[in-house]
């Protein structure tokens, strides 16, 4: 079981050869829950013994690190394709509308929105700081190049960016009451708009 006040930060990513174990500790996360899954429920999943789990990923906790960061990693990859073609604001409420979206449709993310927010709180709470490190050295340099173009507002790309990291988590969290794109650009079209 994971202890949410003993999970704190996030490694770095995890190397490939980690991917069958951590698709096993998504499916049991999706399936019972953060909370209720164990070594060796992924172990089972995997078809191998838990000291290998252990040996390989750790504890529910560390898997639970790992699993974050490599989701984390994916979604940011894709970041650039997503917005290719488009300029402007629009290319900043893009972003985080596939950052949001991509959250949300992971089935591990949807089974701690639903059934686990307690915990997705904690985990929020210890790893917060570096996932918004994570998000916003990945998103300023667009910003940077899109700043530099004339395409958006003169604004610090940095703080530009760890902004756009915190609505997305917000919007995540606790959804808005009117569709995303346009709650996003209520805001963003006037703040971007050179």
């Amino acid at each position: 079981m994971v202890k949410a006040d003993r999970v704190t930060g996030l490694p770095p990513r995890p190397a490939p050869a980690l991917d069958p174990y951590l698709d096993a500790a998504a499916r049991c996360f999706s399936r019972y829950g953060v909370a209720r899954t164990s070594v060796q429920d992924i172990a089972r999943e995997l078809g191998v013994n838990r000291t290998t789990v252990y040996r390989q990923v750790g504890n529910v906790e560390q898997a639970t690190r790992l699993l974050v960061s490599r989701e984390l990693h994916r979604i940011l990859a894709g970041l650039p394709a997503r917005v290719a073609g488009l300029s402007g604001p629009e290319a900043a409420i893009e972003l985080l509308v596939a950052v949001v979206e991509e959250a949300l449709a992971h089935p591990v993310v949807h089974k701690m929105l639903t059934d686990e927010r307690e915990l997705l709180g904690a985990l929020l709470a210890d790893g917060i700081p570096q996932l918004f490190r994570e998000i916003a050295d990945r998103v300023a340099p667009l910003i940077g190049l899109s700043v530099r173009a004339g395409i958006i507002a003169q604004r610090d790309p940095e703080i530009l960016a760890d902004w756009l990291a915190r609505i997305a988590v917000t919007v995540m969290v606790s959804p808005p009451r009117t569709p995303l794109r346009r709650f996003l650009a209520e805001l963003l079209v006037p703040a971007l708009t050179p």
